[in-house]
C-alpha cells in the first residue's frame, strides 16, 4: 500500500528539521503517543493508542530514521503491532524551502498483516492522511512556540 502527500509547515527547513528529527517533538507531535523510549542514535520505541473507527487500540513499535541529508530529507522506517494485526512502512521525507515555510513531502510503502489486511486501501489511507496532518499541525505548533492543549498531546 502506497501513502504519499505533502505538508507546508511554517518555518524554515533547518527549524523544521530539527522538529522532526527531535524524539520529544515526535512523541508530543504524534497522535495518540503514550511514550516514546529513545533505543539508540535515531531509533526510537514507541507505544501509541489510537480511538479511531475499526483500528481502535494500543500498538507497540519502532521508529527509525537513517540515510539523513541534513535540512534536505531522511529515511524513515516504523513497524508496529496491534490489537488487530501489523504493519510495517518504509519511505522517505523531502523538505524544501517555500519562502516562509517549509514544504514536507512524503512517500512511504506500507505493508500490513492480520485483520489490517482487509481494511488496508478503504480504511487505512484516509487514516493515515489524518493522523499525518494533524500530526503536521502540531509540530507547526510546537515550532510557532505553542502550547498544545492537554487533549492534542498524547491523543
Amino acid at each position: 500500500m502506497k501513502f504519499e502527500g505533502e505538508s507546508e509547515v511554517s518555518g524554515t527547513p533547518p527549524v523544521v528539521w530539527d522538529a522532526l528529527i527531535d524524539p520529544k517533538v515526535i512523541e508530543r507531535c504524534t497522535p495518540g503517543c503514550q511514550s516514546l523510549a529513545v533505543v539508540g542514535p535515531d531509533d526510537f520505541e514507541l507505544v501509541t493508542k489510537i480511538g479511531i473507527a475499526s483500528i481502535s487500540g494500543t500498538y507497540k513499535g519502532r521508529m527509525r530514521i537513517a540515510e539523513k541529508l541534513v535540512g534536505e530529507r531522511y529515511v524513515m522506517s516504523a513497524e508496529g503491532a496491534g490489537p488487530i494485526g501489523t504493519m510495517s512502512v518504509v519511505g522517505i521525507v523531502t523538505l524544501q524551502d517555500n519562502g516562509d515555510a517549509t514544504r514536507v513531502a512524503y512517500s512511504f510503502e506500507a505493508t500490513v498483516g492480520g485483520a489490517m489486511t482487509g481494511l488496508a486501501q478503504r480504511a487505512l489511507l484516509p487514516i493515515a492522511k489524518l493522523l499525518t496532518k494533524q500530526f503536521f499541525k502540531r509540530v507547526e505548533k510546537v515550532i510557532a512556540g505553542e502550547d498544545l492543549p492537554a487533549e492534542e498531546v498524547g491523543s
